[in-house]
């Protein structure tokens, strides 16, 4: 039976794989969900890019807006939170579930007056 349901598990998310992507520099790069049976951190939900590469993401997403827009208009537009100002006009948000991160990232992408926005990936150290 469990390996029933991890079967099914890996079907249903590779019908899904088509449509889960994110923006960078302008082009969409396709991530794969990782199905992790590991149950330490639940904050987190895992994909694999093109390259290989495991991105973890949370409710985080790092935006950048143009010079002329307002924060306060993105933030009650996307039911966003500020989290950190990392820069001028480069910001940390949080959205209010996990599993929003990256639709709001990638409608905010497709916005004219955000220069980029991404979710808030977290990587493996790689050592040199």
């Amino acid at each position: 039976m469990k390996n029933f349901i991890i079967i099914f598990m890996i079907l249903v998310s590779y019908g899904y794989t088509n449509n889960i992507y994110y923006y960078k520099d302008n082009q969409k790069i396709t991530i794969i969900p990782i199905i992790s049976l590991s149950r330490n951190n639940l904050n987190i939900d895992y994909y694999q890019n093109d390259k290989g590469i495991k991105l973890g993401v949370t409710n985080k997403l790092i935006v950048k807006l143009e010079d002329a827009i307002n924060l306060e208009q993105v933030l009650i537009e996307f039911k966003l939170i500020l989290e950190k100002k990392l820069s001028k006009n480069l910001y940390l948000l949080k959205t209010a579930n996990k599993n929003l991160t990256i639709d709001i990232s990638n409608r905010l992408s497709e916005k004219e007056y955000i220069k980029y926005a991404h979710p808030d990936f977290i990587k493996k150290r790689k050592f040199r």
